[in-house]
C-alpha cells in the first residue's frame, strides 16, 4: 500500500518533482547518472509532501537504506534555503497558488532543514569512517605443462658423397678477337680505297675541267600534206560510195515531192505528244490524290462536328 501511495503521488505530483530532479542534474547533479532519476523524484515526494505523516525516524531509516553519497547530495540540494527561498518557490507558484506552495511545502521544508542537516552531516560521517573494503587479488592462472610424448632421436642422415667434375678447360682468347683474315680484309681495304682517293686527286689535278660546247641538233618534220597515191581498187570503192550516197538523196528529194515527210519531225513530235500525254496524266492522278485527302479532311471535320453536337445536346440535358 505505501508503495502504491507512493507511486500515485509521483505521479500527481510530476510536475513539481520534474522541475527540482533536472535543475538539481544541471547544477549540482552533473555526474549522476540518469538512471538515478526515479530515485531522485521518489526522495523528493517523501521530503516534501510525506516528511510530516511518516516521521524523521522513518525517513532516516528509508535514506539509510540507499546510495549514501547519492542521498546527501540531492537532500543538501533539496533543503538548501536560498534554493527553496527562491527559484523552487517561483517555479512552483507558476503552477499552483503562491500562498499554497509557500504554506505547505516551503515553510515545512525549512523547518525541516536543521534535522536533515544533521542527518546528511551523520551519513557523511559514516561514509568517511566506514573502513575501506579489502581487495581481493585475484587468483592467478598457474601455467601446467602438456602430457607431450617424448618424440624419438632422429637418425643422422649418412652424407651424399660428392660427385666430381671434370675440370673444364678455359675459354681461348682468340673467340673474343676477330679473325686474322678479317683484319687482313679490313685492312687491305682501307689501303686501296686511300689509294683510289690519291690517284683521282693527281688526275684531276693534271686535267682541269673543260667547257665543250655542243653542236646544235637539225630535227626535220615529216610532211603530212604529201599526196597518197590509190591504186585502182580504192579508186572504184570511193567512186561506188559516191554513187550511192547520190542515188539516196535523189530518192529522199522524190519522196519529199510527192508528199512524204520527214522521219525525223514525226518523231519529234511523236515524243512531244508523248510527253504531253504524260503530264497531262500525272496531273489528273494529283487530282485525285488532293480530292481523296480533302474528302478525308471534310469526314473527319464532320465527325468531330457530329461528337460536339452530340456533347452540347447532353450538356444541354444536364442542366435540365
Amino acid at each position: 500500500a505505501f508503495i502504491m501511495e507512493v507511486l500515485s503521488g509521483c505521479l500527481e505530483y510530476r510536475k513539481l518533482l520534474t522541475i527540482v530532479v533536472d535543475a538539481f542534474y544541471v547544477q549540482d547533479g552533473r555526474l549522476c547518472l540518469w538512471a538515478d532519476y526515479s530515485l531522485f523524484e521518489v526522495i523528493c515526494y517523501l521530503a516534501t509532501f510525506q516528511l510530516e505523516e511518516l516521521g524523521f525516524q522513518l525517513f532516516c531509516s528509508i535514506m539509510k537504506s540507499q546510495p549514501v553519497h547519492k542521498v546527501c547530495k540531492f537532500l543538501g540540494f533539496l533543503f538548501n534555503p536560498l534554493n527553496l527561498g527562491s527559484w523552487i518557490k517561483d517555479e512552483w507558484s507558476l503552477i499552483y497558488e503562491t500562498t499554497h506552495v509557500k504554506e505547505h511545502w516551503i515553510d515545512p521544508l525549512m523547518r525541516w532543514q536543521r534535522e536533515i542537516q544533521e542527518l546528511i552531516n551523520q551519513l557523511q560521517g559514516a561514509l568517511t569512517n566506514q573502513p575501506p573494503l579489502p581487495k581481493t587479488k585475484a587468483k592467478v592462472t598457474e601455467p601446467k605443462e602438456f602430457n607431450l610424448t617424448a618424440p624419438r632421436p632422429r637418425a643422422i642422415p649418412v652424407p651424399e658423397p660428392v660427385p666430381v667434375v671434370a675440370k673444364t678447360r678455359p675459354v681461348p682468347r682468340s673467340t673474343y678477337r676477330p679473325p686474322k683474315e678479317q683484319r687482313l680484309l679490313e685492312m687491305t681495304k682501307r689501303y686501296n680505297r686511300r689509294k683510289a682517293e690519291d690517284s683521282k686527286k693527281k688526275l684531276r689535278l693534271r686535267f682541269p675541267p673543260r667547257i665543250v660546247k655542243a653542236p646544235k641538233l637539225t630535227f626535220y618534220r615529216p610532211n603530212d600534206a604529201s599526196p597518197v597515191k590509190l591504186n585502182t581498187a580504192a579508186i572504184l570503192r570511193e567512186g561506188a560510195l559516191y554513187q550511192r550516197q547520190v542515188e539516196r538523196e535523189l530518192q529522199r528529194v522524190d519522196k519529199l515531192v510527192d508528199g512524204a515527210g520527214d522521219l525525223s519531225e514525226f518523231l519529234r513530235w511523236q515524243r512531244k505528244m508523248q510527253a504531253k500525254d504524260r503530264e497531262e496524266q500525272l496531273a489528273t492522278d494529283e487530282c485525285r490524290r488532293l480530292q481523296g485527302k480533302l474528302s478525308h479532311e471534310e469526314a473527319v471535320l464532320a465527325r468531330q462536328q457530329a461528337v460536339q453536337e452530340k456533347k452540347q445536346k447532353a450538356d444541354q440535358k444536364k442542366e435540365e
